[in-house]
């Protein structure tokens, strides 16, 4: 098996690291072998795959700390990356907030998180399913002029070891596909997209989502413009996921924490959000993507409750070894694993998972009776971290609803809000959970967001 490989190489680097007289030693080995087929004016113009195996090397010495990537697998080469690391570890100088790579604890697999029809996804069966989409979306109406978007499927492994004793390794498999539709009448154009994610591409239907995106390009032809202000909205699952995911990132790291850049800090013990608002990291919850039993430095995976009744504490923060250390704490295990190309040496939620609520999204709608429907967001930043105030766009299917229906599409408008105020009062909360990458959401009804300007188109 891939993982067995992956330990035994890990175990091996470590053992190459330990005897050039260092502390301590870690080795995370990585292997991703992801294929995408992307497609645009309804033809396919892309097939590609990909196949990176790499290890990172972590050397201690008299508390100097160095940290090395390698893009290989090979033995030799790994061995120069060994030799490399500990020069850069003797050159460098020690940080005192280091206490100890994590020992080891035991940890037990999950079952059931590597497809195999979706880890070795033929680039056939990715082209027969993008055809099914882009027909199904053409045969919606004679104004739909263009279908694009991607199809991606893979598989991600990696191990842990280190001089300390862990020793543990995970794979897991997934799947997404995007379907964006663009109708065109007259000089108007109208925007759709719709997407799924899954560990088995058995869940991906292209039909399904080629049907959701072309209702809402047909839809989004001839937008009124609204003027800026603060209005009740109602955000798909995609929408609630991006909100989410920033919380995540911006509020609940152990460094944002520690650095005061984040929110918690300055809240602790009070109910900053609406008391429905429940959201938990959970990588040993089946509904999550990257469902896995370790973490980035072999330290065994829990459920971390971030946000109880609306309320946030200390016990939300999330720690790798090193941030721990600097408190005296333990790891939660939230080391990112370097199963994609997103990694980072910042401990954070990878797993979110907001509790459901008990609306759907029609009951969301009928209950607005002055608001706007948000698809999905695009291009989001943070303007200022310790407020969680966030700015970005809405894309591809914005609505007005009118006395609890849509009635018109509108102009994608600028959005610049704290989610301090933005997720203080959530009227509704949808009863069906939807993976979005790391996140695992309902839709969302919030009593106001506050737009500040109109998009071009």
């Amino acid at each position: 098996m891939v993982t067995e490989r992956l330990l035994e190489i890990a175990e091996k680097t470590v053992q190459n690291a330990m005897k050039q007289n260092v502390d301590q030693a870690q080795a995370s080995v990585f292997l991703l072998d992801t294929a995408l087929t992307r497609f645009a004016n309804s033809q396919i113009h892309q097939n590609v795959a990909t196949k990176k195996g790499g290890v990172l090397i972590k050397i201690v010495l008299n508390k100097q700390i160095s940290n090395t990537r390698v893009n290989t697998l090979e033995e030799e080469e790994i061995r120069k990356a060994v030799a490399q690391t500990v020069k850069i570890a003797k050159a460098s100088p020690p940080n005192k907030h280091f206490k100890s790579l994590p020992e080891p604890e035991p940890w037990t697999p999950i079952e059931g998180v590597f497809d195999e029809e979706t880890a070795y996804c033929t680039p056939k069966y990715r082209a027969e399913r993008v055809k099914e989409a882009i027909e199904t979306a053409h045969s919606k109406s004679s104004i739909v002029k263009a279908v694009a978007g991607y199809f991606s499927t893979g598989s991600m492994a990696f191990a842990v070891a280190n001089s300390l004793g862990v020793l543990a390794g995970a794979t897991v498999a997934s799947a997404n596909m995007k379907t964006t539709v663009i109708s065109k009448s007259g000089t108007s154009e109208g925007f759709g997209t719709a997407e799924k994610y899954s560990r088995c591409i058995k869940d991906i239907h292209p039909i399904v989502l080629a049907e959701d995106a072309a209702e809402k390009s047909l839809k989004s032809i001839n937008p009124i413009k609204l003027s800026p202000g603060e209005y009740q909205v109602v955000l798909s699952p995609l929408a609630s996921a991006t909100l989410l995911m920033y919380l995540g990132y911006l509020g609940f790291s152990a460094i944002s924490y520690q650095d005061g850049r984040s929110f918690v800090k300055y809240c602790l013990n009070q109910q900053v959000f609406d008391s429905k608002l429940n959201v938990k990291d959970d990588a040993r919850d089946l509904r999550t993507l990257y469902a896995m039993p370790i973490d980035g430095e072999g330290v065994p995976k829990r459920a971390l409750q971030l946000i109880k009744d609306g309320v946030v504490s200390e016990q939300s923060i999330c720690y790798n070894s090193f941030t721990a250390g600097k408190e005296d704490k333990k790891s939660t295990g939230h080391a990112l694993p370097p199963i994609s190309d997103f990694y980072s040496e910042w401990p954070m939620p990878f797993n979110l998972v907001m509790k459901p609520g008990d609306a759907t999204l029609e009951e969301e709608i009928a209950e607005t009776k002055r608001g706007i429907f948000i698809t999905t967001f695009h291009y989001v930043n943070p303007v200022e971290p310790a407020k969680i105030i966030l700015t970005g766009l809405t894309r591809d299917g914005t609505f007005l609803i009118e006395n609890g229906e849509i009635s018109k599409p509108i102009v994608n408008m600028r959005f610049t809000d704290s989610m301090l105020s933005a997720l203080k009062n959530i009227p509704m909360i949808g009863k069906e959970l939807e993976m979005v990458e790391q996140t695992t959401v309902p839709s969302m009804k919030l009593e106001k967001l506050r737009f500040v300007g109109v998009s071009a188109y």
